[in-house]
């Protein structure tokens, strides 16, 4: 049985003599579930002292028959502590430090905003809220995606990592980038593309080419229909 008591403790008197006083908030004594007594600090109320050792006392009780919530230390822990955690997850398994920071800080960017503090606080509906705001302030959808994707990524890692059940962010989806197209590409026409021959031919060295070999470089995509990157 967990029993709840104060303190006693001896202090010097101004008189030299020893005097004995006794703690302020109560205290709870409980056998843990390996069979060891352990003293935890209660409260100043004697009934909340009381809640918090019948409390104890359960758990104890049900670690002893395998019934052990695996997250409890998790879900105590800041969201912040585990954003630490799983950028450091990134670097070590290979990704690039860059690349880390980049999805660390879209995620922590979609946390904060939403006021998130602790694992339960992580809502889909106000992930997708907050992101249709920033939508409304100009993000454009890919942009949108990619932080949803950081978060979701996060959310994934605690699961895997066993530092809570579920990904409640599962079933959130990306919008389609194909209908947010802010610069619609198209053909130069022939006095554009004679304009950029002409001034490229006659500009400074640029990514490691003379102005001269850059200006083979556009001829040559524009026959062809090369992009960058293709070859």
């Amino acid at each position: 049985m967990a029993s709840i008591f104060k303190q006693k403790y001896t202090v010097a008197g101004n008189n030299g003599r020893r005097l004995r006083k006794q703690s302020q908030c109560w205290y709870v004594d409980y056998k843990t579930a390996d069979g060891t007594r352990k003293r935890v600090k209660g409260f100043k109320d004697k009934a909340a002292t009381g809640q918090l050792a019948a409390k104890l006392e359960r758990e104890a009780e049900q670690a002893q028959v395998g019934i052990i919530d695996r997250y409890k230390e998790h879900r105590k822990r800041p969201l912040v502590e585990h954003l630490n955690d799983f950028k450091a997850s990134l670097v070590n398994k290979g990704t690039t430090e860059k690349h880390a920071c980049l999805v660390y800080n879209r995620a922590k960017a979609v946390i904060e905003n939403c006021k998130f503090i602790y694992i339960a606080d992580i809502s889909a509906s106000k992930v997708q809220r907050y992101l249709a705001e920033r939508r409304r302030d100009g993000l454009s959808i890919r942009s949108s995606n990619f932080y949803l994707q950081a978060v979701k990524q996060f959310c994934r890692w605690l699961v895997a990592d066993n530092r809570t059940a579920e990904n409640v962010l599962a079933y959130l989806q990306g919008l389609n980038p194909k209908t947010d197209i802010r610069h619609a590409r198209r053909a130069l026409s022939v006095d554009e593309l004679d304009r950029l021959i002409r001034t490229t031919a006659k500009g400074q060295k640029h990514s490691n080419m003379t102005g001269k070999e850059r200006t083979m470089l556009y001829t040559l995509a524009v026959s062809t229909g090369l992009r960058a990157g293709e070859g």
